[in-house]
């Protein structure tokens, strides 16, 4: 796939796949919209964190991992309202 190969394409790509990690998740866990969609904007800045190719003065690799530990706090969260009925 040749757009790809483009920052441009490579972007769209992962927009693309944000929104339908987004509305997957949505559907799962329809009662927690809010966490749903928080954890589908860390997926996609994890993603666009990850396109960097400068560490920015370690700035990037610093943001990469605490939106990591974010990602994992609001999926322990979500678990923890599906387990409470929410």
């Amino acid at each position: 796939m040749k757009y790809l190969n483009s920052n441009f394409g490579r972007m769209i790509a992962i927009a693309v796949v944000s929104l339908a990690i987004g509305l997957c998740a949505g559907r799962a866990t329809a009662g927690q919209p809010d966490m749903d969609n928080a954890l589908a904007s860390l997926q996609s800045a994890e993603s666009y964190l990850n396109l960097v190719t400068q560490d920015k003065g370690g700035h990037a690799a610093a943001a990469r991992h605490l939106v990591e530990k974010a990602i994992v706090q609001v999926q322990e969260g979500i678990a923890f309202g599906e387990a409470q009925g929410e």
